[in-house]
């Protein structure tokens, strides 16, 4: 039942992150991302990772989705203005195509060595990976070298004294200040942007 519930979360996270990109209405888009945030946060909780899936609540879904909707709200975009210039999309295939070539390059190269422990999709990723090896010739020792030198050591060994939240403190406070810096002042401009770009010109 618990694997049902966690397999159902990811599935519904995914359909609601494709409906976010597919949909033409940009309100009924921020919908759908909150509808993702939710089936992440729910996916979390029901993996015992508790603090993250309650931090997606309060941090996307409370302040910076709602913030998205309101900044929206106030541009007043109207649907026509988006259908006229559908036809522009066109002119940015070529950086979607090089961009979706590097997705399927690190999905069918690093993913296997991050998501074989998860059971719904381990049969999965080893038909990628034999495909890769079919068509591409390869043997994902780079991709076994990349995994290692990006996670040198597993989060849940890294602070074994430490609570769950202590040990991301630990390693936010310590490491990512400068980041949680920066992270305040673009969440300070995108507040202060809405006023001016609503506001009317004398």
């Amino acid at each position: 039942m618990t694997l049902l519930l966690i397999d159902s979360l990811a599935f519904l996270t995914l359909f609601s992150s494709v409906l976010v990109i597919t949909s033409k209405n940009p309100v009924v888009s921020i919908l759908f991302l909150i509808s993702v945030f939710v089936n992440a946060a729910g996916y979390l909780l029901a993996t015992g990772i508790g603090f993250i899936g309650i931090s997606y609540i309060i941090i996307y879904i409370g302040a910076i989705t709602v913030l998205m909707l309101f900044v929206i709200m106030l541009l007043n975009i109207k649907l026509s203005d988006i259908t006229a210039a559908g036809s522009q999309y066109t002119k940015n295939l070529p950086l979607a195509l090089s961009i979706g070539s590097l997705f399927f390059y690190e999905f069918f190269n690093i993913a296997p060595f991050t998501f074989n422990n998860v059971p719904s999709i381990s049969a999965l990723l080893e038909l990628l990976t034999n495909l890769n090896g079919l068509f591409l010739s390869s043997d994902l020792t780079f991709a076994n070298e990349v995994q290692f030198t990006i996670n040198p050591v597993i989060a849940d060994t890294a602070f074994t004294t430490l609570l769950q939240v202590e040990s991301i403190g630990q390693s936010l406070y310590t490491y990512g200040a400068i980041w949680l810096l920066i992270i305040s002042i673009i969440l300070l401009l995108s507040m202060i942007a809405p006023i001016f770009i609503s506001r009317k010109q004398n």
